[in-house]
């Protein structure tokens, strides 16, 4: 079976990308512009991977999401049923793709914190969307996505793994600290 994987250019959801083009199933990624701080460079490196490897990328903006505390809170960042309004976006250009499933690249350290990066929200989205949604990074820690990714030739430089924009990634948000800790592991 095909798979779109939804692409937000950090790490997890390159992994599966990469995953998806290696078993010949990647039909094409979806990018949702939600307005989030980090869009530009997520955005960047989701289109430099599609465009290296003559991926399909379909580019969905979603205006008006209350955003949280996105923007000001240093923790884990909630944007309410952010991942909802991902996979509602992606599912609506399935048809644009020629495809009928999707992949979302939640994991274990995600799950910890987000409602919405757990087996059952997967379980339940899929049904309510009628759209198989596979979850390949569900059982893995940062550290084994980053082992993955090393193992599929990807590399810190080719994700954004940071809350916020700028020219280079902060170093101190959740994400950046799981990012670092990972990469530097043996």
């Amino acid at each position: 079976m095909s798979q779109v994987v939804l692409l937000s250019g950090g790490i997890d959801s390159l992994v599966c990308a990469e995953l998806a083009r290696a078993a010949g199933s990647l039909a094409g990624c979806v990018f949702v512009d939600y307005g989030h701080p980090a869009q530009v460079p997520e955005g960047w490196k989701a289109f430099a991977y599609c465009g290296e490897r003559a991926v399909p990328l379909k580019v969905v903006h979603v205006f008006g999401l209350d955003l949280g505390d996105m923007g000001t809170h240093k923790g884990a960042r909630v944007v309410p049923s952010r991942n909802a309004v991902l996979l509602s976006a992606a599912a609506n250009v399935l048809p644009a793709l020629d495809n009928e499933s999707l992949v979302i690249g939640v994991n274990a350290d995600d799950a910890d914190d987000y409602e919405d990066c757990r087996p059952a929200f997967v379980s339940r989205m899929s049904a309510a969307l009628g759209v198989p949604i596979a979850a390949p990074l569900m059982g893995y820690n940062k550290r084994a996505i980053v082992a993955e990714a090393r193992r599929l030739g990807l590399s810190p430089s080719d994700a954004w793994s940071c809350y916020t924009a700028g020219p280079t990634p902060c170093g101190e948000c959740p994400s950046c600290r799981l990012a670092l800790d990972a990469w530097s592991a043996p």
